[in-house]
């Protein structure tokens, strides 16, 4: 049976705690090995594909002898009590595999947290769902994977975890902007479209939020920053709905933007 007060943190560096108290993991390899079994979800890895992902081609000759002992030292890490067989990190025909409960997680702590904002935004339980999505976005210390930035078989699971934090950020400056907390929606939205700057949404909300707070001359010039920059990056049109927020804005069309902005 597994601790369930021990958590297992993917949302920046590799991060085990237990009882408060954060697990010392060992050498960088040996944490990269703990996140490539992690994101399996509890799927076996052979260990000839653990060494593949852990050298990425460039095996030293005693690669299958270091990712075993690794293994042995992160049994005698994440399972303090001697077992004679492990129920945490067990090992079987397909290979080895880490048992760990989804709510250990903080990937899936994280997406969950994100569901019930929205659930709650949708009943118009604006305050829960801002505390939902703070609580969710507060789970975040870094880079996803940290340790993983290099390695190939980590690129799928960073790249969906990115794309789930922007879209939980854009919730964030969503709820924000429904609760008329427009000065924060605006440094929100201004951080999402500095680091997706081709993320349309992002820019939506900006544009939503300096209209809110009336600084409409200001959210008409961040949409034609947007125009130029679509157009010499991929040679494309903003949408037709962000033309529309463009128009209503132009025109203080409030109902219009009451359904587009939630205003």
């Amino acid at each position: 049976m597994h601790d369930h007060s021990t958590r297992y943190s993917l949302l920046g560096p590799v991060e085990v705690v237990r009882d408060g108290t954060a697990l010392a993991l060992g050498p960088r390899q040996r944490r990269v090995l703990l996140i490539r079994l992690l994101i399996e979800d509890g799927r076996p890895v052979s260990l000839a594909q653990l060494c593949q992902d852990l050298w990425q081609g460039s095996q030293p000759t005693g690669a299958v002898s270091s990712v075993r002992a690794h293994i042995s030292r992160l049994r005698s890490v994440l399972e303090p009590v001697p077992r004679n067989r492990s129920t945490l990190l067990v090992n079987g025909p397909a290979g080895y595999a880490l048992k760990v409960p989804d709510e250990a997680r903080d990937t899936t702590r994280f997406e969950m947290s994100v569901a019930r904002a929205r659930q709650s935004m949708r009943r118009g339980q604006l305050d829960v769902a801002r505390k939902e999505i703070d609580d969710a976005l507060g789970l975040w210390r870094g880079e996803a994977l940290g340790e993983t930035a290099e390695h190939a078989f980590a690129a799928r699971e960073t790249a969906r975890l990115n794309t789930a934090r922007q879209d939980a950020t854009e919730l964030q400056a969503t709820i924000l902007i429904k609760q008329g907390d427009l000065e924060q929606a605006i440094g929100v939205a201004e951080n999402l479209t500095a680091g997706a700057p081709l993320r349309e949404a992002s820019w939506a909300l900006l544009m939503c939020a300096l209209y809110g707070a009336g600084r409409s001359v200001e959210a008409l010039r961040q949409y034609e920053r947007f125009r130029t920059f679509l157009a010499q990056e991929l040679g494309l049109d903003p949408s037709p709905g962000l033309s529309n927020l463009h128009t209503a804005i132009l025109r203080h069309d409030t109902q219009v933007l009451g359904e587009l902005c939630g205003l």
